[in-house]
């Protein structure tokens, strides 16, 4: 197993790390046995990135994850978890965000965790209701974050890299945190690489080169793109049934068409499946920290791990892989939409500013 330095932190990763969530499920809706038979595979091969959260089954994965490695005698690993505001939370987000980790310490059975995240996702204006929260009330929970390394709570912190690119991008260089996640894999890999113009899918802007240049390691995940890259629409039986797109196109099935594409690297040779390649894939850019597989059986782990010890894609498959990409750009009609999509949401934030400053600056009496 391959391990790479986790941005300026004194943590090194194994290239795969072990995706707790619930679109795999096996640490939410899987057997104890299996569970156990996966994370000692997993471990006896080298991985040491175990990452989770309370939203994965409402604090099942946490719960199971601790409890697994408890039983394992595995203390020589490094836990990711996260935090997420509730609508109620905004009234006082330090409060709520110091609750909650002493919760996932209490339901992983640890004194501290490694490094815990943001899961919500991040945008120029916040939104409790949907989940998006702004740099004002980052500021608040990195405040929360620093004093609780003080005290030896948490080792380090990091940002879930989902919402508005542009103020993604803002916070990392405002914020500098120790880890950001981002969606990766070979339907997009703007993270790592320039996208071409009329990109199809959300465009990240090299996010991973910005990451380096403050110390943050990065964690890719939809390695997989939810099941698109793994040749086949059949889904395990505990795994997630219904599961949307994240930074690709706007249907599951929409991905599973344009992954088709990649059908060479099977039908040539490259690879013996297309999660193999899209794996092999994730781990051949060392701008990647650790790229997280979601699971649902330990055949899953199983192949998964084969997967790293064939190593990276040839240089020139990459560059094949890459090329594919820049056909993955919008029609002049889905531009206009975009378009016309971002005007009404920018008339739509000027009309609330200017109601809120006129509620502001009218007197009572």
């Amino acid at each position: 197993m391959q391990y790479r330095r986790f941005g300026n932190t004194d943590i090194d990763v194994s290239v795969l790390g072990f995706g707790c969530g619930a679109v795999g499920g096996l640490m939410v809706r899987g057997q104890h046995e299996e569970m156990i038979r996966s994370v000692e595979h997993a471990l006896e091969h080298g991985v040491n990135y175990f990452d989770t959260a309370r939203m994965y089954g409402d604090g099942l994965s946490e719960i199971h994850t601790g409890a697994v490695l408890r039983e394992i005698g595995a203390s020589e690993v490094v836990v990711g978890t996260k935090v997420k505001l509730s609508p109620s939370d905004y009234m006082d987000i330090p409060n709520a965000i110091e609750t909650q980790i002493d919760n996932r310490l209490s339901r992983l059975g640890l004194n501290n965790v490694d490094i815990v995240y943001t899961h919500d996702r991040i945008g120029a204006n916040s939104s409790p209701s949907q989940g998006v929260v702004s740099g004002r009330e980052l500021e608040q929970i990195v405040g929360v974050f620093d004093r609780l390394v003080s005290a030896g709570k948490i080792r380090y912190w990091g940002f879930n890299g989902l919402g508005e690119t542009s103020a993604i991008k803002s916070c990392v260089e405002q914020f500098r945190p120790s880890g950001i996640h981002t969606c990766f894999n070979m339907l997009n890999a703007s993270s790592v690489e320039n996208a071409p113009p009329s990109f199809s899918y959300q465009d990240y802007e090299n996010l991973s080169g910005l990451a380096a240049s403050v110390g943050a390691g990065t964690v890719a995940i939809r390695v997989l793109a939810a099941g698109a890259l793994t040749g086949t629409s059949k889904r395990h039986e505990i795994a997630a049934q219904s599961v949307a797109p994240i930074a690709t196109g706007q249907t599951l099935d929409e991905d599973f068409n344009r992954a088709s594409d990649f059908n060479f690297l099977v039908a040539e040779g490259y690879a013996s499946s297309m999660a193999e390649a899209a794996v092999r894939f994730s781990i051949s850019f060392e701008e990647m920290s650790t790229s997280l597989v979601g699971l649902s059986s330990f055949d899953h782990i199983e192949q998964a791990i084969i997967a790293v010890e064939k190593g990276p894609l040839d240089g020139e498959i990459l560059e094949r892989l890459k090329g594919l990409r820049t056909t993955f750009v919008r029609n002049r009609s889905e531009e206009h939409t975009s378009e016309l999509q971002s005007l009404v949401n920018l008339v739509c934030r000027l009309l609330l500013e200017k109601k809120k400053n006129t509620r502001l600056n009218s007197s009572p009496w």
